[in-house]
């Protein structure tokens, strides 16, 4: 079931790809991006990475934290993702726990979409890193979630096909925002 902001956030506690504690709630007084993956392989996934990459020094200097999450083992992860320097936390999470709480959805017509209409992010995301590998979520579609200081979903994205993410530009709004009060934002009354 797709999660509806605003809402508090469904805490999680696990490890990264090396092994340190990560806490969602933890994060605490920083704006989150939490990035749903399909597997570390993927070209779409690669690429994605690789643009947070490039915006993250800027995004962190404005208190805002990554957290990047994969249906892959964490030897995969570091094999394909993490080969390259990430700057931002990296979790695996091959048993989809962390996806279902946060009703990450599979769909074949999202994957042949993306298959269909976005082949020049395939051969981007070759060119960095990504190869296609056997994969046994290949149907599951990525989402992104920006959470604000207070630990409070401000917005979803459900992706429509298996290469969609959340528009950098709308994150640029969102990282540039000024920090929230509560769960909801105050809406000023017309003259």
């Amino acid at each position: 079931m797709r999660l509806q902001p605003p809402r508090a956030i469904i805490d999680f506690e696990t490890q990264d790809i090396y092994g340190e504690p990560i806490q969602l709630s933890g994060f605490k007084g920083k704006k989150v991006m939490l990035c749903f993956f399909r597997d570390a392989a993927c070209p779409f996934c690669n690429f994605r990475v690789y643009e947070l990459t490039h915006r993250y020094k800027e995004w962190q200097q404005k208190n805002v934290e990554i957290i990047a999450v994969f249906s892959s083992t964490n030897e995969e992860v570091r094999n394909y993702v993490a080969r390259h320097p990430r700057p931002f936390r990296l979790v695996a999470d091959p048993t989809l726990e962390i996806y279902n709480q946060y009703g990450v959805e599979h769909s074949g017509f999202a994957l042949l979409k993306a298959l269909l209409f976005k082949l020049p992010r395939i051969f981007m995301g070759v060119k960095t890193g990504g190869y296609p590998a056997k994969n046994p979520n290949v149907k599951l579609v990525p989402a992104d979630f920006l959470i604000n200081e207070k630990g409070h979903i401000e917005d979803c994205w459900y992706g429509r096909d298996t290469s969609d993410h959340i528009p950098l530009k709308q994150v640029q709004t969102f990282v540039e925002s000024a920090p929230k009060t509560g769960i909801h934002a105050v809406k000023k009354k017309a003259a």
